[in-house]
């Protein structure tokens, strides 16, 4: 088994979506992992969205504004 440590973003989630919520960031949050926060919200992000690292740092507030937050994650890669 290969672990890998990383980061991913994940959603604000209102009150109904609590009771999903393993689901919902699961689904969300794995396109974003990376190695580091800054590699995890440039995936969230995507690289059309921004041009320069200042440009970066306005889109990751503008998303943290809106509750998204970076957290740390392990990929786990079975090796059988």
């Amino acid at each position: 088994m290969i672990e890998i440590e990383g980061f991913v973003i994940v959603p604000p989630l209102s009150k109904w979506d609590e009771k999903h919520k393993d689901e919902i960031i699961g689904l969300l949050a794995y396109s974003s992992f990376g190695k580091t926060p800054t590699e995890a919200w440039r995936r969230h992000i995507h690289p059309s969205q921004y041009q320069d690292d200042a440009d970066l740092s306005i889109k990751i507030q503008r998303w943290h504004d809106m509750g998204y937050r970076v957290k740390t994650a392990k990929l786990v890669i079975n090796n059988d």
